[in-house]
């Protein structure tokens, strides 16, 4: 049983989870550790992909396209006058993926396309380069030959997470807490390990939390007697 409590004890302190970026506007998100806010980039970005289309991308705002409005990725013939399809609808935005490991990806739902039956759908995976002096928009066109799935790549450091500010009191209460728990997993593996322990006689410095309760009890009563002591007189 007591093996059984170091190594739930040990799991919980590597236990990591990724992270899940909650949608705040079409262009943005935020994480435990902050936000990855694409507003900061041009209105809008041209790409040509591999298929001779050209794609306009607009993060924040949208643009017109084929005669509609709040349209974010607009994808059109270089032929004259050219053709237009909405590839993506700004009120469509979607993060999925975790930021922190690079995979976080925005995407779109567009119009239907009647000549496959499907709706256009678009994908950015979106790259955090803090070294980035451009930011860099890629299209790898098509997920398949004849597909209406588009995908991009954004490289920029806008794709960052920008942690926002800690306090000094936040900073202090995180090492407290920190160092509490490896004193106690700390404690108890060496006493399980190396001096035998078992049961309670596992936890550090176990007579002195037992006491503890009591010893808070008595600093309280000194504390509301005006930290006066009992003082007590033998007749004589």
């Amino acid at each position: 049983m007591e093996l059984d409590l170091v190594i739930w004890l040990l799991q919980i302190t590597v236990l990591v989870q990724a992270e899940v970026c909650e949608k705040l506007t079409a262009c943005s998100c935020k994480t435990s550790s902050g936000v990855v806010d694409l507003s900061a980039l041009p209105s809008s970005t041209q790409v040509t992909d591999p298929q001779k289309y050209l794609n306009v991308w607009s993060p924040c705002n949208g643009v017109a396209c084929a005669s509609k409005s709040g349209v974010s990725v607009c994808q059109s013939t270089k032929s004259s006058p050219p053709s237009s399809y909405v590839n993506g609808y700004v009120n469509t935005a979607r993060f999925t993926g975790d930021p922190t490991t690079n995979q976080l990806v925005l995407s779109y739902t567009g119009d239907k396309d009647t000549t496959v039956d499907k709706t256009r759908k678009t994908s950015i995976q979106l790259i955090c380069d803090e070294s980035a002096a451009e930011n860099t928009l890629t299209a790898q066109g098509e997920t398949s030959q004849g597909s209406v799935d588009y995908k991009f790549t954004l490289r920029s450091k806008h794709a960052c997470v920008s942690s926002g500010s800690i306090s000094a009191g936040s900073v202090l209460l995180i090492i407290f807490f920190v160092l509490v728990l490896l004193y106690f997993v700390g404690g108890i593996l060496f006493l399980r390990f190396y001096r035998g322990a078992s049961g309670v006689e596992m936890i550090p410095n176990f007579e002195f939390w037992k006491d503890f309760p009591f010893l808070v009890k008595d600093g309280m009563v000194f504390t509301f007697r005006g930290c006066k002591t009992d003082t007590t007189y033998t007749q004589i």
